[in-house]
């Protein structure tokens, strides 16, 4: 007897209602691994996914563009597809109201003089007390790694346009989140003293979802394709596409994997899917049988054939439309 499925458009309802709306906004975190049935179902995830959530940052990796079981490739990956302007602009906006001058209604960009005339205060004087408010809101914030507050406070200080930090400067931190190779010079410029790396990568990735925060997201939902995992050959040389996985690299994805579910009491406003093809649930040699410390986490030793639990952490899809109650 084959394994129930749950339709996938009715799966991601359920996500959207019992997850996004409500626990992952309210400061939950989940790691879930989905097991699409077949292309079209990956498909429908790929092109609905992005589309989830109200207010939601949305990023996704894939294992054929991506190293994707290193922690520091993935987060650049993620910083990539990040306004981290926008961000910046929305916390800076925050900050004003926080000093008791909030930017007039309807206006675009942020003009410390045009704010001051509009509140009839000294300009120096409106530049001194938001300054001070980004300063409290940014680098009092203990939940996010010390060098991710350095690098938050200098793209808002970009956005006061005082030239405390210039364009180039902007554009040197946003270079270092996306992992960018960049004279260690500029980065001591900007307070920064080391590149994106696996031991500083995962607090950074946990310091995003608390700016999405900060910055009046509801936070960030992120896909992760494995998919490419299940190759076991690589192709001929003039076939090949992105990257392929030894048996060590696999297992080192899974232990990512693991790490972020094992994180989800430290991370706010976080929703993880992680697409697994079908082979890779019950292959010994390379799938979830071969790294028993995920496959604990995510597999129940009872489970009834007939009917899907939505909440599992392995949920399989199907595109038949299965409703869940």
């Amino acid at each position: 007897m084959s394994t129930a499925e749950l339709g996938v458009a009715a799966y991601l309802d359920f996500v959207e209602r019992e997850y996004l709306a409500g626990y992952i906004a309210g400061g939950g975190a989940s790691v879930k691994l989905l097991c699409p049935a077949d292309d079209e179902v990956r498909g429908r995830l790929a092109s609905a996914f992005p589309e989830l959530g109200n207010g939601y940052a949305y990023a996704e990796v894939d294992a054929v563009s991506t190293r994707i079981h290193l922690i520091d490739q993935v987060f650049t990956a993620v910083a990539r597809q990040m306004d981290w302007v926008g961000l910046a602009d929305a916390v800076v906006r925050s900050s004003l109201d926080l000093a008791g001058f909030p930017a007039p209604a309807g206006a675009d960009g942020i003009d410390l003089a045009v704010i001051a005339r509009h509140h009839d205060v000294d300009a120096a004087e409106l530049y001194r007390s938001v300054r001070r408010a980004i300063e409290r809101l940014v680098l009092r914030d203990a939940e996010m790694s010390h060098e991710f507050r350095v690098a938050m406070l200098r793209l808002c200080q970009e956005r006061l346009g005082r030239g405390d930090v210039t364009l180039r400067e902007r554009e040197t931190v946003i270079g270092w989140l996306q992992g960018e190779r960049l004279p260690a010079a500029d980065l001591r410029g900007v307070g920064l003293n080391t590149k994106v790396n696996r031991y500083n990568a995962r607090p950074l990735l946990l310091s995003l979802t608390r700016w999405l925060r900060v910055a009046g997201r509801t936070g960030l939902v992120l896909r992760l394709d494995l998919d490419r995992l299940a190759v076991t050959r690589r192709p001929p040389v003039g076939l090949r596409d992105g990257f392929y996985y030894a048996k060590a690299a696999t297992l080192d994805a899974y232990e990512l994997v693991r790490q972020l579910i094992d994180a989800i009491d430290e991370i706010a406003g976080l929703f993880v899917a992680v697409q697994v093809p079908t082979v890779l649930v019950h292959d010994e040699a390379r799938g979830l049988p071969s790294y028993t410390a995920l496959q604990m986490r995510v597999t129940d030793e009872v489970r009834d054939r007939r009917r899907q639990n939505p909440y599992a952490a392995l949920v399989r899809l199907g595109a038949e439309a299965t409703e869940v109650s």
